[in-house]
């Protein structure tokens, strides 16, 4: 029988108790890691639309507003691109029968005049569809309670059996110019769908500003910096 005398076996414990404690602490560590990965992960999305009480739904907690029947589907642009929020309905089966609706708020132009934007809108509206749509008539009116400019347009390809009709408003907001657009395609033999600016009426009508744009954040800071 191997004697182990007791400095040997006082040794041995405090081997063992050593490697225990490091055991302990690599397994904290790990833990530490992984709870510290988790916290690091990236929050959960919120939802795009959220229904309120009041018959709307919250766009991304900017916009709210009456959302089109169920058959329109949404359409969102959160990285640069010609528009930020619309919708698109397809009616038929006989190609090109369509509705959309879009609002944007960095409309083709520049000028802040809504007569002047008006002008260099149309010139690039519709610019790569084959259609130049001819302007049946304009109006001033209230979109939002702010001035705004109407303008509605028809065109037609001939080469690929296709027409468009669209609504157009030019609206002041602040010091710049925002847009909601309506366009309706159909084959040329193709009849309108009236219902459908309806429904993008409603939306226009119901649209509701929930916090300041980018652009009015900034003008206000330089208004500061200037004092």
């Amino acid at each position: 029988m191997k004697v182990i005398n007791k400095e040997e076996e006082i040794m041995k414990r405090r081997m063992t108790l050593g490697l225990t404690i490091s055991s302990l602490i690599g397994l904290l560590a790990l833990m530490g890691l992984y709870l510290g990965g988790c916290a690091t992960l990236e929050p959960k999305k919120p939802k795009t639309l959220v229904p309120t009480d009041r018959g709307t739904v919250v766009f991304l907690d900017k916009y709210e507003f009456v959302r089109p029947p169920a058959n329109y589907a949404l359409l969102k642009n959160l990285s640069g691109g010609d528009f930020e929020l619309g919708f698109l309905t397809i009616e038929g089966t006989e190609f090109p029968s369509q509705t959309t609706f879009i609002y944007d708020a960095e409309p083709f132009g520049s000028s802040p005049d809504l007569e002047r934007r008006a002008e260099q809108y149309c010139t690039r509206f519709l610019f790569n569809s084959g259609i130049l749509p001819q302007i049946q008539k304009k109006e001033t009116v209230q979109v939002v309670g702010q001035p705004a400019l109407a303008i509605y347009l028809e065109g037609e390809n001939p080469n690929r059996n296709e027409k468009s009709k669209s609504t157009v408003y030019l609206v002041k907001h602040g010091d710049r110019i925002i847009s909601f657009v309506c366009t309706q395609w159909r084959p040329l033999k193709g009849a309108w769908d009236a219902e459908a600016f309806g429904h993008f009426d409603k939306f226009v009508n119901s649209f509701k500003f929930l916090k300041k744009t980018f652009y009015e954040d900034f003008e206000e800071k330089l208004k500061e910096l200037g004092g």
